[in-house]
């Protein structure tokens, strides 16, 4: 059953990749504009104009009451600023935190499921570029505003955030969350910063040798965190062959759980003679969404990365 699950997972992961392609180049944040009308209860002005991060502009006549969201990152933003109970819909792929399961599932793989989005009677629905356009499109000329925040940099993780806390009145939670994940990265980074940088290879399958190369949260997250991926000469998600995993010598090898048999990189030509597997130095990540998936959760990838590398840091 691992096996059948493991080109899953992969397919999951270069998906994503395609969406991180541009990761933390610097690009201009989305803007926000807000009409002069009565304030709401919620303490915005509505209606309210954003932009989101497909640079489109959207309406929101009212406070949302009952949100859709179709963005893994985004539902996990929206629990931890306390809309839960707001929460009617999230796809089968939302795993975190544990309220989430009995939300009632409106999409997959596969796409939004219109029928369970449309039954929810949604004010608003936050969308993952995997959504599909004309879904979207269609969901729109039902009158749901539609807003895509699926980030594709730490800044635009930021920016997410104020913008779900501007919408539904949590702006001083979400300004909370902000300052927290910005004085812990710099905790990290500042810990980190006495120690020399590590060799890194990040190991997505062992079958095929599948890594993370330049332009990949993993990539940036690697480097923030006091190391050198070694595969950064590599762009996006690729293909590492066993010749060049051996030129590298990684010093540090990190892996998710459904990377494959990792105990067995002693046996296999290309990672047995490196510095990593001869010294012990091989990891397994905790839980691969908190370096994929795009939402606060991102800051504890970094500290459990930089743990890895440099553990007399901490």
């Amino acid at each position: 059953m691992k096996n059948l699950r493991r080109p899953f997972f992969l397919l999951t992961i270069v998906a994503t990749a395609v969406l991180l392609a541009s990761c933390f180049s610097v690009a201009p944040q989305p803007s926000e504009k807000v009409t002069q009308e009565p304030a709401s209860k919620s303490g915005g002005t509505f209606p309210m104009k954003i932009t989101d991060f497909e640079g489109r502009e959207v309406t929101i006549q009212k406070p949302p009451e009952r949100i859709v969201t179709l963005a893994p990152g985004v539902t996990e933003i929206l629990f931890e600023l306390g809309l839960g109970e707001n929460v009617v819909g999230v796809t089968d792929f939302d795993d975190y935190p544990e309220e989430v399961f009995s939300v009632p599932k409106v999409g997959d793989f596969q796409g939004p499921n219109m029928e369970a989005i449309t039954a929810q009677k949604p004010d608003i629905i936050f969308a993952s570029t995997l959504s599909g356009k004309n879904s979207m499109e269609a969901l729109q000329r039902l009158g749901i505003p539609v807003l895509v925040l699926e980030a594709k940099s730490i800044e635009q993780i930021y920016h997410s955030i104020d913008i779900i806390g501007k919408l539904t009145g949590n702006t001083a939670e979400g300004d909370a969350l902000i300052t927290d994940m910005k004085e812990r990265m710099e905790d990290i980074q500042q810990r980190v910063s006495a120690y020399p940088k590590k060799r890194v290879y990040y190991i997505v399958d062992i079958n095929g040798n599948f890594t993370a190369g330049r332009g990949t949260f993993i990539d940036y997250l690697i480097t923030l965190a006091g190391g050198e991926n070694v595969a950064g000469d590599s762009e996006g998600w690729a293909q590492y062959s066993m010749e060049k995993i051996a030129e590298q010598n990684p010093e540090v090898i990190i892996a998710p759980g459904h990377a494959g048999n990792i105990d067995a990189l002693d046996r296999l030509p290309g990672y047995s003679g490196t510095d990593a597997v001869k010294n012990g130095r091989v990891y397994v990540i905790s839980d691969d969404n908190i370096i994929s998936r795009t939402s606060y959760r991102i800051v504890q990838g970094l500290e459990e990365i930089a743990r890895f590398l440099h553990p007399e840091a901490f």
